[in-house]
């Protein structure tokens, strides 16, 4: 990510150098041996001025665009064609562990200015007009909306290949048979409720790959969002839609990029839609999670933001590449906000970083005026840590803070004022993760002498939504029993990470005990399987391939059973006894400072030396990898976005 960053300083040099030298003649002259070809193009269009303009459009930015094309690059992607459809669990073979750890960033960049053929641009100008002039809805939009909503020719770093055709011909008569009308909104909305239904999206995130291409998608449909936004950009502008993608570059909710289809509507404002989501199109929708910042990936580049960085002091607001367009305002409105910056850093740049456990992710870049800096159209309720770079790193050159309630709130660290703090989590309790322990309530637990459980009795029924992953319930049967069944709710699948059974209520060895019987995992698939409910590893679990899939568990012979350990599918997020410690409190410039480790004995950890006010870390040093920034508030433990 950090990489990536540096990529801005590299194009305004570029930009900067350019100076009032035509961009077309300057993308030719980059082209070197390939100008012919590119020269070809305009010199098929000079008599039309309208598709010169547009082939000018094209050249003019392609040197800012590249892909990746290599035979290794194809075994994976073959290997990624055997993930059954509407699945995406590849099963383990040689194959797959030799392609696991393959970079396809360690290929060489192939440029299209150096390798664009003049039959391929040709060819999707003309298809490109072709069905755009087809279109009613055409006349609500104007040349340059065709010119970068329509008329690319790729969507990302993808192989470069001819597809709109392809795509034309088997979407076209879909379309016809879904809706005739002349309502834009009405024939993308029936369009995009198709695709969800026509071929299962079979998720799959095994390889790190680049776009994979609009040949390989019409084929297979399987990858990641990634994958079904692409998928959706060459569907849709075959068929003359102005659709394109927007992003966040990284989430505090979930710890991951994602992205989405937009759809500019013919009163201009781009609505969001994902087929892999079963909501209409509406403005402004997305996933839901934070996200700080918001991009539109264009094929244009965004020269007035650069412009901006020399002309007028204005902030830029494209953080990776000049390609990117913030479009955070049409989410969240407009806003401004001065933060403070210490004066004694000397970067003229001051980057808005959000917090992962492996370092910050910067997702905005801002101008500094002396002791700070003016952020704009930045999300509320995110916490963003000013950065600087300091010799190639970035460093924190102040604060973090948080939009909320129209305000800035800064975490400041009072180090004369110390308070206490429960700590239950070291990650916020999601939604889903919540919704997969709720869904065990009404489970039964039983036992029985009889392998088919003809005579059985209930050991314990679980009449509450768990609220922590390790839960321990008291047992009272009539007599020792050999087998012991989980069974869900009635109608509910079973989803189980762990369950033991102790012979004594203050026991902490288990009895020794084995799954023997359980209805077959979901899809088959063995990461699930009956084996996973008593691993010992809270994070796998049995996954019951139909509605009430049970689980036996064998305990040799006839035991009593007085206690119970249930651990519902959870993140394994929780304090865990045994696990140790470390709390972290940020001190600006100075960076993360310890409050001190801890190895938990109990299902809490308690911490009396916090500054009040200060923004906090805890970290696992036994396991795990999620971990995410949290402050106090009321006495409580607050994570960003779930107060």
């Amino acid at each position: 990510m950090h990489r990536n960053f540096f990529l801005i300083v590299v194009f305004l040099s570029l930009f900067s150098c350019m100076g009032t030298v035509d961009r077309l003649e300057w993308a030719l002259t980059l082209a070197g041996e390939n100008r012919t070809e590119l020269e070809k193009v305009l010199q098929y269009y000079k008599d039309d001025s309208l598709k010169y303009k547009a082939a000018c459009f094209l050249i003019e930015n392609m040197p800012y665009h590249y892909g990746y094309e290599d035979a290794r690059l194809d075994s994976v992607k073959a290997v990624l064609a055997t993930a059954p459809l509407g699945d995406g669990y590849i099963p383990d073979s040689e194959r797959k562990r030799k392609w696991k750890s393959f970079n396809y960033k360690s290929l060489p960049i192939l440029q299209d200015v150096q390798r664009m053929t003049a039959a391929l641009l040709i060819e999707n100008i003309d298809v490109a007009f072709e069905t755009w002039n087809r279109v009613s809805w055409a006349k609500y939009y104007s040349f340059d909306d065709f010119c970068e909503w329509i008329l690319p020719y790729r969507v990302g770093d993808e192989p470069l290949e001819s597809w709109r055709k392809a795509y034309y011909d088997h979407y076209h008569p879909i379309l016809d048979s879904l809706y005739q009308g002349e309502n834009i909104l009405e024939a993308a909305d029936a369009l995009n409720k198709f695709l969800k239904y026509e071929t299962p999206f079979s998720p799959n995130s095994d390889f790190d790959l680049p776009h994979l291409g609009a040949k390989y998608l019409l084929k297979y449909r399987l990858g990641t969002c990634k994958e079904t936004t692409d998928h959706t950009v060459y569907i849709f502008r075959s068929l003359g839609f102005p659709v394109g993608i927007d992003e966040y570059l990284y989430s505090p909710s979930n710890q991951n990029s994602h992205v989405w289809n937009i759809l500019k509507n013919t009163d201009g404002k781009p609505l969001s839609f994902w087929y892999m989501d079963s909501r209409d199109l509406a403005v402004g929708m997305t996933d839901g999670r934070k996200k700080g910042k918001v991009y539109r990936m264009q094929y244009g580049i965004q020269e007035e933001k650069y412009q901006g960085v020399y002309k007028d002091n204005s902030t830029p607001s494209v953080v990776r590449n000049p390609l990117l367009k913030d479009v955070t305002e049409e989410y969240f409105g407009s806003n401004e906000y001065p933060v403070r910056i210490d004066g004694k850093v000397k970067s003229k740049f001051v980057a808005l970083g959000i917090f992962t456990p492996f370092g910050y992710v910067p997702v905005d870049v801002a101008l500094r005026d002396g002791d700070q800096a003016i952020v704009r159209n930045i999300e509320p309720g995110v916490i963003y840590q000013p950065l600087c770079n300091e010799k190639g790193l970035f460093q924190p050159c102040g604060y973090p803070f948080m939009i909320k309630d129209d305000t800035v709130r800064t975490f400041v660290p009072d180090m004369d004022k110390n308070v206490s703090l429960s700590i239950k989590r070291k990650y916020p309790l999601q939604n889903h993760i919540l919704e997969y322990m709720s869904w065990m309530t009404g489970s039964k637990i039983e036992g029985s002498n009889d392998i088919n459980f003809r005579n059985k009795e209930i050991l314990y029924c679980i009449a509450d939504t768990p609220r922590v992953n390790v839960n321990f319930y008291p047992s009272n049967p009539s007599r020792p029993y050999r087998y012991v069944r989980f069974v869900p709710r009635d109608g509910w699948r079973a989803e189980v990470a762990e369950l033991a059974f102790y012979e004594n209520i203050h026991d902490d060895v288990a009895i020794s005990s084995k799954a023997i019987l359980g209805c077959p995992p979901v899809d088959g698939n063995p990461a699930h399987a009956m084996d996973k409910a008593n691993d010992g590893d809270w994070l796998t679990f049995f996954f019951s391939e139909e509605a009430n899939g049970t689980v036996t568990f064998d305990l040799q012979n006839p035991t009593w059973i007085r206690k119970i350990l249930f651990v519902p599918r959870n993140d394994d997020n929780f304090i865990t006894p045994g696990n140790s410690y470390e709390l972290f409190y940020q001190d600006g410039v100075m960076g993360w400072k310890s409050l001190g480790k801890q190895t938990a004995t109990t299902y809490e950890l308690i911490y009396t030396n916090i500054p009040d006010g200060a923004l906090l870390w805890l970290r696992n040093l036994t396991r795990g990898k999620e971990e995410q920034v949290f402050y106090i508030e009321e006495g409580k433990q607050r994570f960003v976005g779930y107060e």
